[in-house]
């Protein structure tokens, strides 16, 4: 039989106490999760079980209850919303608890956090944001932080027939090394590449990364990046009404263009 003397003599760098710390943290993380995936979605209550069971997973389990706490909060979950039984559908938000649960970052934490928020509907069937789940998967922290930027600051465009785009967006190289936090010239280079080839930066009629001597990097947002912004804010509106006070037309801009060009 296993002694206190033996288990202490197995604990040689004194960690047992420090466990113990974080597994109570964790467990009352966990039950504060726990009330608002019973209503939004049981089967993501059952994953973040096993993993509460799992004490090798502990860290996974900490990183998802903190996007599921941000959730909370961008949805405001009061009585309206309640008596509406929002919930996600489970192929969503189990794609999000599994993908989510091994980013420690705050900022894709939030975005995370975010596309949980806009994947509950009244109905809870909507499973277009497994679009964007496959997508923030691959983001790196540094690209998320340039493509936040890119469609928070572009210039918004409404076409006649509702879609959204963005004007032609330009950052010098040291502006771009605050933003990502990355200050190795190629590294960037391969991020603003890779973001291209997740359909994010870039059309097929212009380059993207940088150009010419002067290192301006070109990483206008595509529309399919202004939808994942949206989403990744916790919202599940049409992007028109989300960026309603930050679009203009395609008249608008050509006018502004044309200013600018005479000046």
């Amino acid at each position: 039989m296993e002694t206190e003397n033996t288990k202490s003599s197995l604990d040689l760098l004194g960690i047992q106490p420090i466990s113990k710390a974080i597994d109570t943290t964790v467990e009352k993380s966990f039950q504060g999760v726990e009330g608002f995936l019973q209503k939004v979605c049981v089967p993501a209550l059952e994953e973040l079980g096993l993993m509460f069971r799992d004490k090798l997973r502990n860290w996974r389990l900490k990183n998802i209850i903190q996007i599921i706490e941000k959730s909370k909060g961008k949805l405001d979950f009061q009585n309206e919303q309640l008596e509406l039984k929002m919930q996600a559908h489970p192929r969503v938000a189990l794609g999000i608890i599994n993908n989510g649960s091994v980013v420690d970052d705050e900022e894709l934490q939030n975005m995370w956090a975010g596309l949980f928020a806009s994947s509950c509907t009244k109905e809870g069937q909507d499973d277009e944001n497994l679009i964007f789940v496959n997508l923030l998967k691959q983001l790196t922290v540094s690209e998320a932080r340039i493509l936040n930027y890119a469609c928070s600051s572009c210039k918004k465009q409404l076409y006649r027939d509702g879609l959204i785009t963005s004007w032609d967006l330009h950052i010098d190289f040291k502006s771009l090394t605050e933003i990502s936090g990355v200050c190795e010239f190629y590294r960037l280079d391969r991020e603003l590449d890779h973001l291209n080839s997740l359909g994010l930066i870039g059309e097929d009629d212009f380059e993207v990364g940088f150009i010419g001597d002067e290192l301006d990097a070109n990483i206008t947002p595509t529309a399919l990046a202004l939808n994942l912004y949206v989403k990744c804010q916790g919202h599940n509106i049409d992007p028109r009404f989300y960026w309603k006070n930050d679009i203009r037309t395609e008249e608008e801009l050509e006018k502004e263009r044309e200013e600018q060009a005479s000046r």
